[in-house]
Formats: C-alpha cells, structure tokens, sequence
C-alpha cells in the first residue's frame, strides 16, 4: 500500500509538469526593416502595426524571402495591412485560430513598425 501511494504522489508531482511545459512559449518582436524572422514552422497570434509616416504598410509572407515569394505573388502571403495616416494602428487578433506558415516567416515593412507575437 505504501508502495502505491508512494508513486501516486510522485505521479501528481511529476505529471502536471509535463502537461503544461509547452505553455507561454510564443516570441514577441518589433520589426521596422523587412527581413526574415524565422525559418519553417511558425504560427502568429497577434499582430500589431503602427505607422511612423502617411501611408504606412505591411506584408508577411510564408516565405524565406520576396523573391521566393515571387514578389507580390498573392499565394504566398498571409497577412496585410496598412494605415493612411501617421501615427495609425490596427490590432489583428489570431489567438483562437493562428495564421500558420510552413516556409518561413518573412515581414516587409514600409513607414511603420509591426509588432508580431509568434511562435
């Protein structure tokens, strides 16, 4: 009987570790240059760009680079946005169901600053 309650205990004490040791594991970064943020999988949670100047924009791509990508190839980007006016933002929430990429994650950014939480 001690032997049984003896690993029981052990059992609670090692198990609820395991379950929740792949949480709170997302990345979060700024980015103002286009540039590649990470290679193969990835999934994005939430996006935040603010424009620094009249006509800010974004694009991110599931690619390595734009020239994979094909340039403004449509097949390969995932997300989008922009804002007319300096100092504008937009919040872009993917939490239930994350925008998932296979190549790479790749962010051009144009007169602003995008705020990416991934993983």
């Amino acid at each position: 009987m001690k032997r049984i309650f003896f690993c029981l205990l052990i059992f609670c004490f090692i198990f609820p570790s395991l379950i929740f040791a792949d949480r709170d594991t997302a990345t979060i970064a700024t980015y103002r240059t286009s540039q590649l943020v990470k290679r193969g999988d990835a999934k994005i949670y939430s996006i935040t760009f603010t424009a620094s100047a009249n006509g800010g924009d974004f694009i991110i791509y599931d690619s390595v680079n734009t020239a994979f990508a094909g340039g403004e190839d449509l097949t390969y980007i995932e997300a989008e946005g922009s804002e007319v006016t300096a100092l504008g933002s937009q919040f872009q929430d993917y939490s239930n169901k994350p925008l998932e990429f296979s190549t790479g994650l790749y962010v051009v950014v144009n007169d602003g600053y995008l705020t990416i939480r991934y993983e």
